[in-house]
């Protein structure tokens, strides 16, 4: 019995669906979806994990835990020396774009003065050239009556008077040269997760309450009834602050407390409970969260790359 023979065996010991799985006429969606993503074609798609979730206490830029926190009016956090230092850079990018800016304008404002000189010149020669000897007149006649025929063709064709050779340039493409590339620069520092303007004077110091600093907190440290990632509690109620907590953080003196505390307590007499402040609507900034998770409803962690598609 020789190995041919053992080749044979397992062939017919083979199931049908083993024999055919590969022996289609089309090119399947799941085969064409396999060689998109080993190929890197198409749009990629992941599911994003824990790790790329921001924690309550972190960082919108740096996404570590703030030292020094501050909180914008949108609710956005920040570490203090980092959003500093992306106002200083983004403030240095300005004036960098406005130097080319200035740079580019002047380049193009010299050669509009180059066109419009050129054309002032065209214009004066074929003036000289019809106000000159007979023996250029007829030519300068016959010259004028084909450009006049050129533009009346033109015109029955339905083309625009504006329409140019694409290897020359004139003052009219080159005023539509400008609006396309003579856009001016931003000149507002914005903030880097809601686009409005981001003012270092703005931002308002947080200060969280940790379950350290406070020994009234109904004995959650000593009997383990919080998970040990909760590092901070509300500073009226002592509830453990999580992403699942709607946090408000009160401008007045900079202490976080629940949606809950603010609805039922502060707005009834709009008095701080930290240190007796009178406080206005316009006092409470609603803290933006991080997700809870790939079956949060707020945010959709799933992670696209859209690249050129695979033609078959």
């Amino acid at each position: 019995m020789g190995p041919s023979h053992l080749f044979d065996q397992n062939l017919d010991s083979m199931t049908r669906h083993s024999k055919n799985c590969t022996a289609h006429t089309v090119y399947t969606y799941y085969e064409r979806k396999n060689d998109a993503h080993r190929s890197g074609f198409g749009t990629q798609e992941i599911r994003l994990g824990k790790d790329s979730v921001k924690a309550l206490d972190c960082c919108s830029l740096c996404l570590q835990p703030a030292k020094d926190p501050v909180v914008t009016n949108d609710g956005f956090l920040y570490d203090r020396a980092v959003v500093l230092e992306y106002i200083v850079s983004q403030k240095a990018e300005i004036q960098r774009k406005l130097k080319l800016y200035e740079k580019q304008k002047a380049r193009l404002d010299a050669e509009t003065k180059m066109i419009l000189k050129a054309e002032k010149e065209e214009e004066a020669r074929r003036f000289l050239s019809m106000n000159t000897l007979d023996t250029h007149s007829k030519a300068s006649a016959q010259a004028a009556e084909a450009e006049a025929l050129a533009s009346l063709s033109n015109k029955r064709n339905g083309l625009n008077e504006t329409t140019s050779c694409f290897w020359a340039s004139s003052s009219k493409s080159n005023e539509k040269l400008n609006k396309e590339l003579l856009d001016k620069p931003d000149t507002v520092v914005r903030c880097p997760m809601s686009g409005k303007p981001l003012r270092y004077k703005d931002l308002v110091g947080v200060k969280f309450t940790t379950f350290e600093d406070d020994s009234k907190v109904m004995g959650f440290g000593q009997d383990k009834l919080v998970d040990r990632e909760v590092n901070y509690c509300c500073a009226v109620s002592k509830d453990p602050l999580t992403n699942a907590t709607v946090c408000v953080v009160l401008k007045t003196s900079g202490a976080v407390v629940t949606k809950e505390v603010v609805d039922t307590v502060i707005k009834k007499e709009m008095i701080d409970p930290i240190n007796g402040k009178k406080m206005k609507s316009s006092d409470f900034i609603e803290l933006q969260r991080g997700s809870l998770g790939f079956a949060d409803e707020r945010t959709l962690l799933t992670a696209k790359r859209v690249r050129p598609s695979m033609q078959t």
